[in-house]
């Protein structure tokens, strides 16, 4: 079943430490059983125990003296008693070794329990911070303007958001399914009684994107001081990467496969369920190393390949053949060309490129992507970073042929050569032009006819907002006048609802000073909104700029 891509993201916050505390009560399982075990051998610790206690059942008439007793029969029982107690002793300090070392695993496995557990609780916390955000916008997201003054203000306040403080939602309210994200935004970052809860929920998130790419980068330091100066130590993995840390620097640094070839000793069986090569990767890399060392290394690296490599290809050396795994046939064409290396003294394989790519020092760094990408599958985390995800996703949406050509608009983010790097394979955005249609004068904006933005977060072109000026207000203060002159159903297929960002992302603007001009009477400083009958100012309006 797959699941939705936002599901799939986002998984990774809540599935680390839930694998992580069910792995651990598997340890605490399997130490149980081992501690059963170990309990039950001291039912009869002393070796011969059942024939012990029969002795003295045997001797009631010990008192009586026997006079046919032999003297050596009785030496030779008490030396092979003294012997018998020897071993039971040894055996009990040996079932003591094993107690204490049961012990140290269980009471490692209780920490890594009370770890996971705590994170598990903090996570639970931070997700649950955002219901009554969402409980908000989904109660909401009914109609355009109720559902926007409702998620602007606190919940029974009677009395409509004021201008540019919920405008937003109130045109994303009948903008679509994607209406009801738009008005949690919008409740975030209205003035009402939220007290910019999801504002600070949202910096929170980033700041647990940006230690996840931080970790993931190397940089562990900085990661460290930014989840301690955020107070999220709970809401990242920094101890997944803390135990990669070594492994990485022991592969790039010391060209080292030991702590590699150990990490997957502790999860082998993890490993095979993926059908991970690692290992098979990290022993051929150490046959490389040892072919590398000279002639005097050769016979170590032929029992090197008997010993760890062989049992890799078992099925395709047996003649399996076409019946042999696809994966066992690849390794067998991998070893049988690292074999053949032994073949060539060292200035021969430089010549030639199928041999010289084994001994190259971009081996290394392919063990640490595959030691990594293993390191994710196992740990249930995203394979890119969250903020690589993030940005491509925002770049792709606003990707365009003419996106960081010269001349281009200074608001276009491509237009950086860093984030140009990152778009470089991304694909190009859906629509090519954007078109707007202003609900008044039905036409389309453009420069020469450039959107303005209403303090309630609906869009009309210049030419509409000079009608609306012109019209004036009907009845001079009486802005409770609803309805617009029956635009209704008509005019919602022309609306342009607009974040009180801007669209596109483009900077806003003030109206050009000489809006208006043209219009009669005395109404042309204020007019109506059409949709939401909402009185504006000329002064409140902002000049828009379409991507």
């Amino acid at each position: 079943m797959s699941l939705p891509l936002s599901e799939t993201l986002e998984a990774p916050l809540m599935r680390v430490p839930f694998e992580s505390l069910k792995r651990a009560a598997k340890d605490r399982k399997a130490l149980i059983d081992e501690l059963s075990d170990h309990l039950a051998s001291l039912k009869h610790p002393l070796q011969g125990g059942p024939a012990e206690p029969k002795a003295p059942s045997s001797s009631t008439h010990a008192p009586a003296a026997d006079p046919s007793g032999d003297t050596e029969m009785e030496d030779a029982a008490a030396v092979e008693g003294a012997s018998g107690r020897e071993a039971s002793i040894e055996r009990l300090r040996l079932l003591l070794s094993q107690l204490q070392g049961v012990k140290r695993k269980l009471a490692e496995v209780s920490h890594t329990e009370a770890d996971d557990c705590a994170r598990c609780k903090a996570r639970l916390d931070y997700l649950a911070a955002t219901a009554p955000a969402a409980a908000a916008a989904a109660g909401g997201a009914g109609t355009p303007a109720a559902g926007a003054r409702g998620a602007s203000v606190d919940p029974g306040a009677a009395s409509p958001a004021p201008p540019g403080a919920g405008g937003g939602a109130a045109a994303a309210g009948a903008a679509g399914p994607g209406s009801a994200a738009v008005a949690v935004a919008a409740a975030a970052s209205g003035g009402g009684g939220g007290g910019g809860g999801l504002i600070g929920w949202t910096r929170q998130r980033l700041d647990v994107i940006l230690v996840d790419h931080l970790l993931r980068s190397g940089y562990h330091d900085s990661a460290a001081k930014l989840a301690a100066a955020a107070g999220i130590p709970l809401l990242t993995d920094a101890h997944i990467f803390e135990g990669a840390r070594r492994v990485l620097a022991a592969l790039l640094e010391d060209h080292d496969c030991g702590p590699a070839l150990a990490w997957c000793a502790e999860n082998r069986s993890r490993l095979a369920k993926s059908r991970s090569g690692l290992e098979y990767k990290l022993r051929l890399q150490q046959f490389i190393e040892l072919v590398r060392s000279g002639p005097g290394q050769r016979g170590a690296a032929i029992a090197h390949a008997r010993s760890h490599l062989a049992p890799w290809v078992a099925g395709a050396a047996a003649g399996a053949g076409a019946a042999a795994p696809p994966q066992q046939q690849q390794y067998m064409v991998e070893l049988q060309r690292a074999v053949a290396t032994l073949a060539f003294p060292a200035a021969a394989r430089e010549r030639m490129p199928a041999y010289k790519a084994l001994f190259e020092e971009s081996a290394w760094r392919g063990l640490a992507d595959l030691f990594l990408r293993d390191l994710y599958r196992l740990h249930s985390l995203t394979p890119e970073s969250l903020l690589t995800v993030y940005l491509q996703a925002g770049l792709s949406a606003l990707k365009t042929p003419a996106s960081g050509a010269p001349g281009g608009s200074r608001e276009d983010p491509l237009r950086l050569p860093a984030f140009q790097r990152l778009a470089a394979h991304l694909p190009f955005a859906k629509h090519m032009h954007s078109k707007l249609v202003c609900a008044v004068t039905k036409e389309l904006m453009s420069d020469a006819n450039p959107p303005l933005l209403l303090p309630n977060g609906y869009v009309y072109s210049t030419r509409g907002i000079e009608l609306l000026l012109a019209q004036g207000v009907p009845g001079v203060g009486s802005s409770s006048s609803r309805g617009g002159g029956g635009s209704g159903s008509k005019e919602e297929r022309g609306r342009t609802p607009t974040p009180p960002g801007g669209l596109g992302g483009g900077a806003r603007t003030p109206a050009p000073e000489g809006l208006g001009a043209g219009g009669g009477g005395g109404g042309g400083a204020m007019g109506v909104c059409p949709m939401t009958g909402l009185v504006f100012r000329r002064d409140e309006l902002r000049r828009l700029y379409i991507a």
